[in-house]
């Protein structure tokens, strides 16, 4: 299951959200294994955000996943996802997407390792 996190320093309109989570729903099938269906993508507008002690106009944004995705594909995935954010935020000063992948996990009771 992946998770995908966007957290904005701008506000984000409730039509823009769902623009986003379909979006990144669709775009996370470019890796592996990954698709909409068993995808939990949560989006947070208004995060007072920081760089040099000065405000800034940024996202940082995340995607956890169970296992190791193929290099390419993260890289397409980047790709694709900064269109996105683009078209739904428009030029934001930053923005930061790491990939975090986990070889042990667990949902409810059931744990899982590689």
């Amino acid at each position: 299951m992946p998770y995908v996190s966007v957290r904005a320093s701008q506000h984000i309109a409730d039509d823009k959200v769902e623009r986003l989570q379909q979006e990144i729903g669709r775009i996370i099938s470019v890796i592996p294994g990954k698709n909409i269906e068993n995808c939990m993508i949560q989006i947070t507008g208004d995060c007072k955000t920081y760089m040099g002690g000065k405000p800034v106009n940024a996202a940082m944004c995340e995607v956890r996943m169970f296992g190791k995705a193929p290099k390419d594909k993260k890289k397409e995935f980047a790709a694709e996802f900064n269109k996105v954010i683009t078209a739904e935020l428009g030029e934001l000063d930053k923005l930061f997407l790491n990939f975090q992948e986990y070889f042990e996990w667990s949902i409810g009771s059931n744990y899982v390792d590689f």
